[in-house]
């Protein structure tokens, strides 16, 4: 190469970095910009399998006042209502839903009920040291209490323990995984007892996974529902109580404080002692220090027929980057879910997105070819839609009651509180967190074990971790995201 190619070379190649660099500038400039942006969902999201059969509710004339206003009717604000029920008989509680009950992230989700012990561990570990435990632990509370809960009131919600299979697609993630499992068998072997570890294709044969795309398979103990019929039967039951009461298609726009709380919505306010915000990804929409500082990011789901499956496992499919996910309901059903990376901006332009009414048409398509890939078995796309999970920068929950200083609001006998920021992991992090909140608004007391209701204080098994203080709020920047995923 002469000297001219050389530089000609250089050149191109410095001009293309240069593009690179601007275009990722530009791409982060946007991000920023959407995520300091809260906006109200809209009101005509893509449609969701699970939601086929609607749950019907009447809108009733909008109570004038209340002992307790909670804003969100998915799984959060389900167990809060159910909590409050249990802990503060006598309450009047109003339930507050922008659109039609449970038509957020809980009804739009995949259905498993799945804490990846081995995974969460080691990243835990890294930032919190011996208090990692208690975070996992955490989540791995949520499936027994929630099958029993089930069991317990009878519920018909398609609830399953399964064996979960994480089929590893990429050589590093692969060795990278096995490294988790043995980290996490010798700090807490308890909570390790029921992985096992397929290398390489071992394994691909029993579980009628491709072997062409297999670097490795890992099998332990998880569960699958329906997330819509669980939380819509659980309404059914609770609003036999006259004190409770759901007001759906009522947006909460904005929350004032003088000697009371009042709540506005489109259908008229109601005033209130307590207002709680359990809306995810949307909970900045109402609460000024919270912007920027959890936001909702748009994942994908399809429900596709024509599979050979069972219905007595789930699985996850890990590659370099990101991961997809399915299960079958018992019908036959396949739910699949995931494909981020596969947009445009390879995922980034999937954050900060306050919409859950349209589709990127790529993670769609890569959707659509998942199965056949990973399985080699046909199936066809019935319905695709979206929804909008709440992340923040150190990707755990907010949890708790919130300080003036976040919401720029008085508060006298009452406050407000949150329960959101799931990340996606709502199933093993959204009952017990809301659970706590309705705990402590019961007050500072041990608490008798029932079903769905952990006994002892609630510091005993809530990490303090999720509380959200204003301490915590100040730490956080969305330019962590780069470090944390």
């Amino acid at each position: 190469m002469g000297l001219l190619s050389k530089l000609t070379h250089v050149y191109s190649t410095l001009q293309a970095l240069k593009l690179e660099l601007t275009e990722s500038k530009l791409s982060f400039d946007n991000l920023t910009f959407r995520i300091n942006t809260p906006n109200f969902p809209p009101s005509t999201p893509t449609p969701s399998s699970w939601q086929n059969d609607p749950f019907q509710i009447p809108s009733n004339p909008l109570p004038e006042t209340a002992d307790i206003v909670i804003i969100g009717s998915g799984i959060s604000g389900a167990s809060i209502a159910y909590t409050l029920q249990k802990k503060c008989p006598g309450s009047q509680i109003v339930m507050l839903e922008a659109r039609d009950v449970c038509s957020g992230a809980t009804g739009r989700n995949g259905g498993h009920i799945k804490c990846s012990a081995y995974l969460e561990y080691g990243s835990l570990k890294a930032r919190f040291g011996s208090r990692a435990k208690h975070i996992v632990q955490f989540q791995r509370m949520h499936m027994p209490l929630l099958l029993g809960l089930i069991g317990e009131l009878g519920i018909e919600a398609e609830a399953r323990e399964v064996d979960t299979l994480d089929i590893f697609t990429d050589g590093k993630a692969w060795e990278d995984a096995k490294k988790c499992v043995r980290e996490l068998q010798a700090d807490l072997p308890g909570d390790a007892q029921d992985i096992v570890v397929y290398d390489g294709v071992d394994g691909c044969q029993e579980f009628n996974v491709n072997p062409a795309h297999c670097c490795g398979i890992i099998k332990y103990r998880a569960a699958a529902l329906s997330p819509y019929k669980f939380i819509t039967s659980l309404y059914a039951i609770l609003l036999e109580d006259s004190n409770f009461s759901i007001s759906p298609n009522t947006t909460a726009t904005q929350v004032d404080y003088t000697d009371i709380f009042t709540v506005s919505t489109n259908r008229g306010s109601i005033r209130a002692t307590h207002v709680i915000h359990a809306t995810d990804g949307f909970a900045a929409t109402l609460i000024p220090g919270l912007k920027g500082k959890i936001f909702p990011v748009r994942g994908h789901m399809t429900s596709q027929s024509g599979s050979h499956f069972d219905a007595s496992r789930s699985w996850c499919i890990h590659h370099k980057r990101g991961f997809d996910y399915i299960s079958q309901r018992p019908g036959g059903e396949l739910m699949v879910g995931g494909g981020m990376i596969q947009s445009p901006e390879q995922g980034m332009d999937e954050f900060g997105i306050w919409r859950d009414d349209s589709l990127c048409y790529s993670i769609r398509a890569y959707l659509g070819g998942l199965v056949e890939t990973v399985f080699e078995t046909r199936s066809k796309v019935e319905q695709a839609w979206t929804g909008c999970m709440g992340f923040t920068p150190d990707l755990l929950p907010f949890v708790g009651r919130l300080e003036e200083k976040i919401t720029d609001r008085g508060s006298g006998e009452g406050a407000e509180w949150i329960s959101a920021g799931f990340q996606g992991e709502g199933m093993v992090l959204a009952w017990l967190s809301g659970v706590a909140v309705g705990l402590m608004i019961a007050g500072d007391e041990e608490f008798q074990d029932e079903p769905g209701i952990p006994g002892g204080r609630v510091r005993d098994w809530l990490p303090e971790e999720l509380i959200c203080s204003k301490e915590r709020i100040d730490r956080l920047s969305v330019s962590d995201l780069g470090m944390l995923l």
